[in-house]
């Protein structure tokens, strides 16, 4: 592992590199060369504070797996720079202009030259980061481990930032997607945690990273508008006209094709042949408000998005009759094979929801519990209500009332893939949610 990964992605900014970037974002390779090292440590800071909200750690590691095996850091012009300037404008949010305008007076180039900078370095430092993490064999809680002990490079830029905070007033900002039964709740104010309020500013794009630099772009499909509730964090378009399908698009589709699957709309993951699990794709960052002040961190596609949004819009309403509507798949919790033992990563989305159920203390859900085909009817399903039943254990213990939870097994039924491959029998080992009272 590098030990200044500053000095790692500087390295990869050789003469050849200088002058191509020169030519790119019109300036001089004189001009790039002092930009350089002021718009770095930016990108590195921003990965950092990522990697210290709820989650944001693997949307690091992801993203830096993708660059590495892009071979973005063999080319850093990957990013180009005309889409690199709307993901930073999207990541400084309101200290765009100040950080642009002040790497601009400093280095005594354009502030076009460096939004388009910002745009380059950015995936070769996820590169950088990739690279690493398949070397020395890294998860994402030892990537982020790691990065902390990077924090001392960068933590004059920080402190900056929150002084610059600071002598702004310690303005509080409204909270977004508020519940909608109370007053808009203000975002806990943080004079006594400078460091906080950086994370305001970091994950409004870093995820659409993930796209630009893996050519798996997040808006190649037509984004679902942000619910009630949330405030998409992710807004540029950056949508190009041509990219492949995932492999993980065509391994779902294949296994919805047995005679025994049943219609399932898209789903975008990967299937994990060491787990047997299938790995969803969760989507872009979004925020969502809870009552008690704090917010949660989630992607667009997760479990906790869809209840969250369901709970908060009123025109969506429970269906009395038809009790197969409106169940959500939990897409992180897993248990252990051909037990009813929650993996340890399942405790953070069960404790998500948990959170959420708080905010909104008149609702009542059913967990259901399902399994794959193989093995004997009666024992799936015993093992899928045994399932269900530690899923709503878990969230008792978390403070929702028992009689707000009910748990309910249903073995190989409700299939929502083929049981004639690995991967449509992942995705029919679930654990859902469906909201029986609001």
């Amino acid at each position: 592992m590098a030990q200044n990964v500053l000095e790692e992605v500087s390295a990869c900014f050789t003469a050849p590199a200088v002058s191509q970037a020169s030519v790119v974002v019109g300036e001089s390779e004189a001009g790039v060369r002092k930009a350089l090292p002021k718009v770095v440590p930016l990108v590195l800071s921003s990965l950092i504070k990522l990697s210290e909200q709820v989650g944001g750690i693997d949307v690091v590691w992801l993203m830096a797996r993708d660059a590495h095996e892009a071979g973005t850091r063999a080319d850093v012009l990957a990013a180009q720079a005309p889409r690199g300037q709307e993901l930073m404008k999207a990541l400084l949010t309101d200290h765009y202009s100040g950080r642009i305008a002040s790497v601009a007076s400093e280095s005594g180039i354009r502030t076009e030259a460096v939004e388009g900078l910002l745009g380059l370095a950015a995936p070769v430092m996820l590169s950088v980061l990739g690279e690493h993490a398949a070397t020395d064999h890294l998860d994402a809680p030892a990537l982020g481990r790691w990065l902390q002990s990077q924090r001392s490079s960068v933590t004059g830029l920080l402190l900056a930032d929150a002084a610059t905070k600071a002598r702004n007033g310690h303005g509080i900002e409204p909270t977004v997607g508020a519940h909608p039964h109370t007053a808009p709740l203000p975002m806990q104010e943080e004079t006594d945690h400078p460091d906080r309020r950086l994370r305001q500013w970091l994950l409004p794009a870093l995820v659409i990273f993930a796209a630009i630099i893996v050519g798996y772009w997040l808006g190649r499909t037509p984004r679902p508008a942000p619910g009630p509730g949330t405030t998409a964090l992710a807004t540029a378009s950056l949508v190009p006209t041509t990219t492949a399908p995932a492999p993980a698009s065509r391994d779902v589709a294949a296994a919805a094709t047995g005679p025994d699957a049943a219609p399932v709309t898209a789903i975008s993951g990967r299937y994990d042949a060491g787990t047997e699990n299938y790995i969803y794709d969760t989507g872009r960052p979004v925020r969502l408000a809870l009552v008690d002040g704090s917010t949660l961190t989630v992607g667009a596609n997760s479990t906790e998005n869809k209840l969250y949004n369901f709970l908060a819009d009123a025109t969506q309403q429970v269906d009395p009759v038809n009790r197969t509507k409106g169940w959500i798949n939990f897409d992180r919790v897993y248990f252990d094979a051909r037990k009813a033992t929650l993996t340890d990563e399942s405790t953070a989305q069960l404790g998500n929801v948990a959170s959420i159920l708080k905010s909104f203390p008149t609702a009542h859900v059913k967990i259901g519990g399902y399994t794959d085909s193989t093995g004997y009817f009666k024992d799936n399903l015993r093992l899928s209500e045994q399932r269900a039943t530690a899923a709503m254990a878990v969230l008792v213990d978390m403070g929702i009332a028992a009689n707000r939870v009910e748990a309910k097994g249903y073995g190989q039924k409700h299939n929502v893939a083929s049981n004639e491959t690995p991967v449509g029998r992942a995705l029919n080992r679930r654990i859902s949610v469906r909201v029986t009272q609001k």
